[in-house]
């Protein structure tokens, strides 16, 4: 734990670095909610840990108080052919044999 700490910083600071001078307009923050609304999808479908809280009488405001403050679902969406979100579904989103 020591270990990242202590490296966090010089690993971060120059994405940071390189980044904080990009354009970020309504088309990345429309994404980025629909990329969101993907994360609550899995939390509530998928993800045991909430589903158990959910069924088992837990405190529903405690339990979605970690999703999301902004999400947007859209049916059967596609980013448009080479967008950097296109790029993002063809070159990490795609299912890999990682221990091929």
């Amino acid at each position: 734990m020591r270990s990242v700490g202590d490296h966090f910083l010089p690993a971060y600071l120059p994405i940071l670095e390189r980044r904080q001078d990009a354009e970020y307009g309504e088309r990345e923050r429309d994404f980025q909610a629909y990329r969101r609304g993907r994360y609550v999808e899995f939390n509530l479908v998928w993800d045991r840990g909430t589903l158990f809280g959910l069924q088992s009488g837990g405190r529903t405001e405690a339990i979605l108080l970690s999703l999301p403050p902004t999400v947007n679902w859209r049916y059967d969406w596609h980013p448009p052919a080479g967008s950097p979100e296109a790029a993002l579904y063809e070159r990490f989103l795609t299912p890999r044999e990682w221990l091929a």
